[in-house]
């Protein structure tokens, strides 16, 4: 990444409709922060130009306490001098984000202006917005939580949920900005992306028996660690340890590449959860037969007796058969 002249030199070469997105964006942000709307219906290019260069500084506050705190932990690393293109590549989703707000350039080269870097810099040293980061990142990720729980969720049920956390208005704004959602929002429910048949949505939505859980649980979901405090999770890793060499720190590798995509990210595709379960087990461990290999593939499917479901909202198959 590569220092630039001055922000003003770029937002000059923009066509007006790329001006005008970035007031658009302005504009969105200011009803969640606060600001005064910026009205440019007959402007001319080299004012509404003018306008932004005037009001880039809160821009960039806006959009800084818009980021969750995996991506401001990135955008500090981006402001050093020790960006290879590794690390560009690995983050190239949050630095297309950057892109479409007008912050970075994509040239030949990545390109951010000294003046913006300086600003930057500034607010991500501000003890207050990095508060307000850490508690909006954990509310970000109660949203993620609900939707692992339930898959689609009346906004009334919604609005209970949140309804003893502080600035709870602003949470819907919030996340309608928040460009990792991976749900849709209206003024009824809310719906993860991986849901597509309207059967299937409303069916879950005529089921009010929710399981209420506590909103650490939500949290715990939504930074994929819910189960941890699975009882037959620890029976998995306890399995592990009985037939291999594996130490607690190996718990990140198994979560990351076996149990979480297997919870977490197939809750909607069960038959291939499991296809894919199998071929992942089977790339990263060593089996003399089958016994084992069925036994830890059984163990972990356990494991989703206990998770949440959707069809069931939120209570999990055990749960369900127990009540029978």
């Amino acid at each position: 990444m590569i220092l630039g002249d001055n922000y003003i030199t770029y937002i000059k070469k923009l066509k007006k409709e790329e001006l005008i997105n970035i007031i658009n964006d302005y504009n969105s942000l200011r009803k969640i922060y606060g600001g005064i709307k910026i009205e440019i219906k007959k402007d001319k290019k080299d004012t509404i130009v003018e306008k932004i260069v005037d009001n880039i500084g809160n821009y960039l506050k806006y959009i800084i306490m818009s980021l969750d705190l995996e991506d401001y932990n990135i955008l500090k690393h981006l402001m050093t001098k020790k960006v290879d293109n590794d690390y560009l590549l690995e983050n190239r989703n949050f630095i297309n984000y950057l892109i479409s707000k007008g912050i970075l350039i994509q040239e030949q080269d990545l390109v951010i202006h000294k003046d913006i870097k300086l600003m930057i810099n500034n607010l991500l040293k501000d003890k207050e917005i990095i508060t307000y980061i850490k508690k909006w990142d954990r509310i970000y990720k109660l949203v993620d939580g609900v939707i692992i729980a339930y898959g689609v969720v009346d906004r009334k049920y919604f609005d209970i949920i949140v309804s003893g956390i502080m600035d709870k208005e602003l949470i819907i704004p919030k996340i309608e900005f928040y460009y990792k959602k991976e749900y849709k929002i209206d003024s009824k429910k809310i719906v993860s992306t991986k849901l597509s048949n309207k059967k299937r949505i409303d069916s879950y939505l005529k089921n009010k028996k929710y399981k209420y859980f506590p909103n650490k649980d939500y949290a715990l979901m939504g930074n994929s660690l819910y189960h941890h405090n699975i009882k037959s999770y620890k029976k998995f890793i306890k399995m592990l340890k009985s037939n291999y060499v594996f130490r607690n720190k190996d718990i990140e590798f198994v979560d990351k590449f076996i149990v979480i995509p297997y919870l977490y990210i197939s809750l909607n595709e069960e038959d291939m959860a499991k296809q894919n379960l199998e071929e992942t087990v089977t790339k990263y461990f060593e089996f003399k037969g089958d016994k084992l290999k069925n036994k830890m593939l059984s163990e972990i499917m356990k494991i989703r007796d206990e998770f949440p479901l959707w069809e069931y909202r939120g209570f999990s198959k055990m749960e369900v058969k127990n009540e029978e």
